[in-house]
């Protein structure tokens, strides 16, 4: 499109011709701005300009949910947009990874978990709809914590050497309920079954909060969960924590020993949680929900709840961050290798 500008040349002064030519000027050179306005990326925009949608990849009241909903609080006062939040379980975090995968990558559709789809689970050999290390854009850490090894509390088994002895003693009495097929707890009950020469069927569910409530009303014995979402089960005692795969007891289950002090050191689990967006979203969104994640993570209220139920925290940058998950889908690899987890196993 050409503007052609008027331009008049006057023998004499004429008010109305200049107030017309001037009008015309205007005209045009607004029509050209507004050119340029269209031409520019919705991304150079400011973000974030409408609600975003936080697919999470557990069910309500698993620790994922729990995270994302502290997070999304303090995000949608800082960013000052509604941050919305969908669970999306089952088949170990994959569904929702998909959903996240194949959104348009515009900055409003982000993932929080990860650990289990997008390392644990296609490390396995786990079949999904998308490439973990290409389809995605990972953002902001969440945190990173240790989960616990849990019994129900009908049983009376109070210690891990008890358990060793009741399970060599009747070796298929315990189910170990996990979030689903080479999920964090299914690794994490290979290793204890390992560790301690016992063996132990596992039930996958479709995230590790279901796994809990069964274990707590005895439908499994035994499953692997974190502190937060613990709580409701051990402080009414259903639910008994044997040990933690953390290097240190847990401020919050003082009187359960780590794996270690009870005599199996090596039984270190840690894990994590995060942001993660379609690949291809902006930068400008990356940059500002990561910054955004940052900010709601030093809140003293957040390092105190993080405190307590013995999580941590990494200052990661997008670009760490993606370094971080790219070292962790590796080191998973080998745990499954090693331990001979295969997605497609019934138990």
């Amino acid at each position: 499109m050409s503007f052609t500008f008027l331009s008049l040349t006057l023998k004499r002064y004429d008010p109305m011709k200049i107030m017309y030519s001037t009008v015309l000027r205007s005209l045009a050179l607004g029509a050209v701005a507004g050119l340029v306005v269209l031409s520019t990326p919705a991304s150079a925009q400011t973000y974030p300009s409408k609600p975003i949608k936080v697919i999470v990849d557990g069910p309500a009241g698993g620790i994922n949910d729990i995270w994302t909903r502290r997070y999304t609080q303090r995000l949608s006062e800082s960013m000052q947009q509604p941050v919305v939040v969908e669970n999306r379980p089952g088949a170990s975090g994959s569904i929702a990874a998909e959903a996240v995968a194949k959104a348009a990558p515009d900055g409003y559709t982000v993932m929080y978990g990860g650990m289990n789809p997008l390392v644990a689970y296609p490390g396995a050999g786990g079949v999904v709809r998308y490439d973990p290390t290409k389809d995605f854009a990972s953002v902001a850490l969440g945190t990173m914590g240790y989960p616990v090894f849990v019994i129900n509390s009908a049983l009376g088994i109070k210690t891990l050497a008890e358990f060793q002895q009741r399970a060599k003693a009747k070796p298929d009495e315990f189910l170990c309920g996990t979030a689903g097929q080479a999920s964090v707890q299914h690794f994490a009950c290979a290793l204890v079954s390992r560790a301690l020469g016992i063996k132990m069927r596992t039930v996958p569910y479709k995230g590790g909060s279901a796994s809990l409530v069964d274990a707590a009303s005895g439908q499994v014995q035994v499953a692997v969960g974190y502190t937060a979402e613990l709580e409701p089960f051990v402080g009414p005692g259903k639910l008994t924590v044997l040990a933690s795969f953390a290097p240190n007891r847990l401020p919050k289950f003082p009187n359960a020993p780590s794996f270690a002090e009870a005599g199996f050191p090596g039984l270190e689990l840690p894990s994590f949680s995060g942001f993660f967006m379609p690949a291809g979203a902006p930068k400008e969104a990356i940059d500002r929900f990561n910054a955004e994640a940052i900010k709601a993570m030093a809140r003293p209220e957040m390092i105190e709840w993080r405190q307590s139920v013995g999580g941590y925290y990494e200052l990661f940058k997008p670009a760490e961050y993606a370094e971080f998950v790219r070292r962790e889908q590796a080191k998973w690899k080998r745990m499954s290798d090693d331990l001979s987890i295969r997605a497609e196993q019934a138990n």
